[in-house]
């Protein structure tokens, strides 16, 4: 994220700077203020923006995304709950299977299993064979997006903010810590701690004025469970307009 409205802080080599201004008033104002920025930033021109994206791993105040060139066909992913998206991607593809092995498979009673196929069927994943009661998987379900970048604002509880955004790596490739400006001090004097976890440290002004104290390099997801769940999870929201 570096944003072409951004400047890197020199914080990390040198003496601590904090701007002195209007803090914002409430948390919402400041990520209001971060979601425009953010749409009026070319470098994110064609991502899409969700705010309180909610997961497995906590309610993050925004994820920014780019959605890949197959999007379009992988939105039907929306209809799939997204705690049952990676299971719908392990199932074997072209190859017969019972509820009963979907059922020990995911853990589940076998009803629930079957739920749960029904709704891969509805969806136009899968489809039941009624010789031998078994079901097949004729449709490999697709990511909307590779690259989901999530931010963690607060006002000033930077601790609080560091150990909730290190979770959305579970999910994220890269993921951030935003602060108001007036008060993003304590968090430069330990910067040695973002850097430790990469986490991105971002600070934003009333006047409108972001900088950058840590950019965190780009990885893979450390859950490929929870990046499935997250892409339905968008997928869901995009499809409702939420």
């Amino acid at each position: 994220m570096t944003l072409g409205l951004a400047y890197k802080s020199p914080a990390f080599t040198g003496p601590v700077q904090v701007t002195r201004g209007t803090p914002f008033q409430s948390e919402y104002k400041l990520v209001s203020a971060f979601e425009g920025m953010l749409q009026d930033t070319p470098e994110y021109d064609g991502w899409k923006v969700l705010r309180e994206f909610e997961s497995v791993d906590g309610i993050a105040d925004v994820v920014f995304f780019e959605l890949n060139q197959a999007a379009d066909r992988a939105r039907c992913l929306g209809g799939i709950p997204p705690r049952w998206a990676y299971a719908l991607r392990s199932l074997p593809y072209r190859k017969k299977f019972s509820v009963h092995d979907f059922a020990a498979w995911t853990g589940v009673t076998v009803r629930h299993a079957g739920q749960m196929l029904g709704r891969y069927h509805v969806h136009g994943f899968c489809e039941p064979d009624v010789v031998g009661n078994t079901w097949v998987k004729i449709q490999r379900p697709q990511l909307l997006s590779t690259r989901i970048h999530a931010v963690e604002a607060k006002l000033r509880d930077w601790r609080r903010a560091l150990r909730q955004a290190y979770r959305y790596l579970d999910y994220a490739c890269q993921s951030w810590v935003l602060l108001d400006a007036s008060s993003v001090g304590p968090a430069i004097a330990h910067l040695n701690e973002f850097a430790r976890l990469n986490i991105g440290l971002a600070s934003l002004s009333t006047e409108s004025k972001i900088m950058i104290h840590f950019e965190p390099r780009s990885s893979v997801p450390r859950s490929g469970m929870r990046f499935w769940q997250a892409n339905a999870e968008i997928a869901r929201r995009l499809q409702s307009g939420l």
